[in-house]
Parts: C-alpha cells; sequence; structure tokens
C-alpha cells in the first residue's frame, strides 16, 4: 500500500468515526471530502462551527488552500461561554464553548483545522481547554465580520472575530496565511519588545514596567489595560488557564452570588476573554498542564500578526503522548461488540 493510499484510508477511517459521533460533537458529516485526497495529497480535513456568521468567503480561502470541508460542527446554545449539552472528553465536565464542537472535533483527529467564531473567548477558549492551538483576528473577512455586531452578556458591544484550531501549529499557521490580506511586513533584523504578565508584575525582559495584572478582573478594567500597553509593545504574552478544569467560566452561571463568581473565577479564564472585544488578534500555545498555555496577543496588523507567528519556531511544540495515543486510534470509535463479526 502506498503512503498515498494509507492516508485515504486513513482519512476514510476518520469519516466513519465523525458519523458515530461518540461524543455528540458533529451536526454534519461530509463524506465526500475524501474525494480531494485523490486529487491533491496535500488536502487536510477541515471542521466549521454551525453558526451563519462565517461567510462563504473564509470558506472559499480555507478550499483553495487545500482544506476540504468535512463536518459542520455543535456549538454552544445561544453562544454560551460551557456547553451544556457536550462534554470535555478529557474532563467529562461541560465543554467550554462556544465553538464546543470545533475544538472537540479536532481533538479527537476527525479534522485537522476547525473553524469558529470569538466574542468574548469562544474560540480560544475551547481550544486551549483542549490543549489544541488557536489563533483569533478581526483581519480575517473583516467587511463581512463587521456587520454581525453583538452584546455580551456584560453589557459590551462587539463584532465577532473569525478563528481557528488545530493540534498542530504549522496546520493551524497554513490556515491563517490563508485568510489573512497581504501586508506590510515589520522591520527585519529588529528584536521584538516582547511584554510578559507574571504573578509579580508586568515585565518587558527582565525589566518589571508595572504591577501586576488579575486576569480574573472585570472585562472593562482588562480592556483598559490592554489600550495601555498593547501599543507600546509588539506582543503581550500572559499564562492562562486550566480552563474550565476546576471551575465553570460562564457569566450565566456565575451571577448568582459570590459562591458562582469564585467558581466562575477557578475557571481560568483571563485576557483571552477580551482580545477580540479589544480589536487585537490573538495566539493560544499549549502547554504541558490540562487546560493551560500562553496566550500571545498582538495589534491587528498583518505585519505585526506575521511577526509574531514568526517567533513561535523558538518555543517548541509539545503534544502530549497519552492523549495523541489514546484519542487518535481511530479504530476504537468503529470497532463492534462481541457479536459483530469481524
Amino acid at each position: 500500500m502506498t503512503e498515498q493510499e494509507k492516508k485515504i484510508l486513513s482519512y476514510a477511517k476518520r469519516t466513519m468515526a465523525a458519523q458515530r459521533n461518540p461524543y455528540g460533537s458533529v451536526e454534519k458529516v461530509f463524506p465526500l471530502a475524501v474525494d480531494s485526497l485523490a486529487a491533491d495529497a496535500e488536502t487536510r480535513y477541515l471542521g466549521i462551527k454551525n453558526t451563519a456568521a462565517i461567510p462563504m468567503e473564509a470558506l472559499s480561502r480555507l478550499s483553495q488552500a487545500g482544506f476540504a470541508l468535512h463536518t459542520v460542527d455543535r456549538m454552544s446554545f445561544g453562544g454560551r461561554a460551557v456547553d451544556m449539552g457536550l462534554r470535555n472528553p478529557l474532563t467529562g465536565r461541560p465543554m467550554t464553548g462556544s465553538s464546543s464542537g470545533t475544538a472537540v472535533n479536532v481533538f479527537l483527529h476527525f479534522n485537522d483545522l476547525g473553524l469558529g467564531t470569538d466574542g468574548g473567548g469562544s474560540v480560544l477558549a475551547p481550544a486551549m481547554s483542549l490543549n489544541l492551538y488557536g489563533f483569533i483576528s478581526p483581519l480575517f473577512c473583516t467587511n463581512e465580520m463587521k456587520k454581525k455586531e453583538k452584546r455580551s452578556t456584560d453589557g459590551i458591544s462587539f463584532f465577532p472575530s473569525l478563528g481557528l484550531i488545530a493540534r498542530e501549529f504549522a496546520v493551524l499557521k497554513k490556515g491563517i496565511e490563508a485568510l489573512l490580506e497581504p501586508g506590510p511586513e515589520t522591520a527585519e533584523g529588529l528584536s521584538p519588545r516582547v511584554y510578559r504578565l507574571k504573578a509579580d508584575g508586568l515585565y518587558d525582559g527582565e525589566i518589571r514596567l508595572g504591577p501586576a495584572v488579575d486576569g480574573r478582573a472585570g472585562r472593562r478594567e482588562l480592556l483598559r489595560f490592554m489600550a495601555e500597553v498593547l501599543p507600546e509593545c509588539d506582543w503581550l504574552i500572559s499564562e492562562e488557564g486550566p480552563v474550565d478544569v476546576e471551575g465553570l467560566g460562564d457569566s450565566v452561571f456565575g451571577h448568582f452570588d459570590p459562591n458562582t463568581a469564585r467558581m466562575q473565577q477557578k475557571a481560568g479564564k483571563g485576557f483571552l476573554r477580551v482580545v477580540n472585544m479589544a480589536g487585537a488578534s490573538a495566539l493560544c500555545i499549549p502547554g504541558k498542564a490540562l487546560g493551560c498555555g500562553e496566550l500571545w496577543i498582538c495589534r491587528s496588523e498583518a505585519g505585526a500578526v506575521r511577526r509574531m507567528l514568526g517567533s513561535v519556531a523558538g518555543v517548541g511544540e509539545y503534544r502530549d503522548e497519552m492523549t495523541e495515543w489514546y484519542f487518535g486510534n481511530l479504530d476504537q470509535y468503529l470497532e463492534g461488540g462481541a457479536l459483530t463479526p469481524q
């Protein structure tokens, strides 16, 4: 069997597994996506959030870049920050939303890339909850997305951004380049100015610039901080998580009383809640701990985004062997019972 034949078989198993839908994360499957592999060996599978907010322009660009539409993915009802009808495959707790099924279907190896929308963390948070890469930017299909103004549960008006989720950074970057408009590059040869938030303050390298900012603070406070800081640096790094492991990061749940508010804060959702509302672009890089990682935030300029992405190579790519071995085994979704002929 040739390598291409092996790949086609593997991707056919992805389709059969998605059709079986073991976690309830798939709304629709397009089985003929496998035909794309016969025409182009570099084809990858794409899943999209089940929302009318995703423009056809985005699907067209990703298709031209070699991503074949494979699934339509479940989203949390009403765009809620947690999906009460879908479980996180790792924790068994309610899955982080609202691009909940899109993240799960990438995590389960049904798709290589997921396309969702992010208003207040709806792509970045589910990606981080499953230790996946995620990226959002208002530079994607800007004219179309500016027609879709919304309002958050805490009264902030915003326009959603398109976002991408992937297990591998190279796949994520390919999707970003397909959606990112051409733009001027930043100056070469100059060291980027990177600010990092630590427990005891905001740092530029080893220089402490000011006091720490609590990522659990209200959105308005975080937005004020970002408005002050982002113009001064090339990108800002915040450590986030564990997302929805120890708490429930949902304002509908958290607004009731001090106890539910504390449980909401324990959900580990920090600046990822406000990146889109600030008009910024951001990349989440998964860490080793469950639901944890770094959030890299930059101004929404094509050159600034590309410069930030170009620095990821120096970070190294961590992939958990246990979850890759277990959830990447597509045969487990297809095996029958004791009386099923083999």
